[in-house]
């Protein structure tokens, strides 16, 4: 019985720590403050670009491509929730094509198959500019997501402008965006 016992309170222990993980961006814990938070990625080799309010702005490398990072904080600033991967934007729909996939395999072979995927191109016309204008009215989707320890991961083909398209990658921390839902509720 006590054997029984002190494997439930290890079972128990591991649940609560797995429970407690958050999401990693570049080995960092997407937790903490904006400041703190910050302060890690400029470690990482980023440029800082600007700030406002509960978001901050970084240029750099990832994974050997120019990128921008979007930091997002609650309200507050004391939690980090979210980190956003911006590739340079393209008018070219098979540059964005091959990038989305190049990624989504990567992710795919680090994270297993996504969650939910779909990759919808109903588009009247294969034009770029056609395509672009698809994607903003949400004709056209390219979204994988995978959930992980800590969050969950989306990969997708956003519009930038009405002719031009960008590769995204989101990290969205689960711990923390419930936190941040709980005080938006409490707020209303």
């Amino acid at each position: 019985m006590k054997k029984i016992l002190v494997t439930f309170a290890l079972l128990f222990a591991v649940i609560n720590i797995m429970a407690q993980e958050h999401l990693s961006f570049k080995g960092i814990p997407i937790e903490g403050s904006m400041t703190e938070f910050c302060q890690k990625i400029k470690a990482k080799g980023f440029t800082s670009v600007g700030s406002e309010d509960n978001l901050a702005l970084f240029m750099g490398d990832f994974t050997g491509r120019n990128a921008t990072i979007d930091v997002k904080a609650t309200d507050d600033g004391k939690n980090v929730f979210a980190v956003v991967v911006l590739f340079d934007p393209s008018d070219e729909w098979k540059t964005l094509v091959n990038t989305y996939s190049y990624y989504k395999d990567l992710y795919t072979r680090k994270y297993g198959k996504p969650t939910n995927s779909k990759e919808k191109n109903p588009a009247i016309n294969d034009s770029n500019t056609a395509l672009m204008i698809e994607v903003r009215q949400g004709r056209v989707v390219w979204r994988s997501t995978w959930k992980v320890t800590g969050g969950d991961i989306e990969l997708s083909i956003e519009t930038s402008s009405y002719y031009e398209g960008r590769v995204m990658i989101r990290y969205r921390d689960s711990q923390n965006v419930k936190a941040k839902i709980k005080k938006d509720l409490d707020d209303i």
